[in-house]
């Protein structure tokens, strides 16, 4: 993947998986198409270069690239980009929820069963029909009634002390963990990853690090005075690509652009993402004209 400067940033994010600093949360919040999720997978792929490999997950809130909306699609990334092994209690927790009972559980009185019509009767040619020998029981359509609001948030506890169970069973390693598009986050989720999550990073997960970008307008949450406030860092704003970067950028990508084509990098400069998508466009110009 082309990936240019952005070395403020990446320095940051290193000295802070060095564990030369005690902040432990780095926040981003940029506007749309400035290169947030570029950058979320270059750390991604810093974490999986390490050796050993670092266990690296990436949470993704934008709908149009995931299905991440609520808790437990939360706790099966993790589980799907751990795996199994690394996420017992997740894996746990997951079967529990989707363990049924029997829908129907019914004990009959004791003794012998037996039908007794008493003395003297008679029954030629006589017709007798659903005669319970002891207990007659009827059972028509039955379902499983809906979880209630005490079921659900119950499961919602139990699925977050799974979460942090397994990661702070990885204690042995720095764990990394990517949050994109934060502001698409419910406000129900945000409350979840704040117990589950932010909250353990001061005792508990003392190994995690918490990579989270999204635009301004999710700044409020971070805000609030919390009690792990003092473990975020900030970046506001990425610094805008020079000349040379953005023609670096280009020759990544096997094309061709001289400086002398001052348009060009004007267009370039509006954002990483308009830079990309002039890129593509180059590529299939210039593939049309071989």
């Amino acid at each position: 993947m082309p990936f240019v400067d952005r070395t403020r940033e990446l320095g940051r994010f290193r000295r802070m998986l060095a564990g030369q600093t005690d902040e432990r949360i780095l926040l981003i919040l940029e506007q749309a198409e400035k290169g947030k999720t570029c950058f979320l997978m270059k750390l991604f792929d810093e974490c999986e270069q390490q050796r050993p490999t670092l266990p690296v997950v990436l949470l993704d809130f934008d709908q149009r690239r995931s299905g991440l909306n609520d808790y437990l699609s939360i706790a099966r990334e993790v589980r799907r980009c751990l795996g199994d092994k690394c996420t017992p209690a997740i894996c746990a927790c997951e079967d529990e929820m989707y363990r049924r009972g029997p829908l129907v559980s019914i004990r009959t009185a004791e003794g012998e069963a037996g039908v007794d019509f008493g003395q003297g009767g008679r029954f030629r040619q006589a017709q007798i029909e659903h005669v319970a020998g002891r207990d007659f029981i009827q059972v028509g359509p039955v379902s499983e009634a809906p979880p209630t609001a005490d079921r659900i948030a119950r499961q919602m506890d139990d699925m977050g002390r799974a979460l942090c169970r397994d990661l702070a069973g990885l204690a042995a390693y720095r764990a990394v963990l990517l949050i994109d598009t934060f502001e698409q986050a419910p406000e129900d989720t945000c409350r979840w990853l704040e117990r589950w999550l932010f909250q353990p990073l001061r005792r508990e997960l003392r190994h995690v690090l918490l990579v989270v970008a999204g635009r301004p307008e999710c700044r409020p949450f971070f805000d609030q005075p919390r009690p792990w406030s003092g473990l975020v860092a900030s970046i506001d704003r990425f610094d805008p690509f020079s000349d040379d970067e953005i023609l670096t950028y280009y020759r990544q990508r096997g094309l061709s652009v001289f400086p002398n084509e001052v348009s060009l990098l004007q267009i370039a400069r509006l954002s990483p993402a308009v830079m990309a998508q002039l890129g593509d466009q180059l590529e299939q110009a210039r593939r049309g004209a071989l």
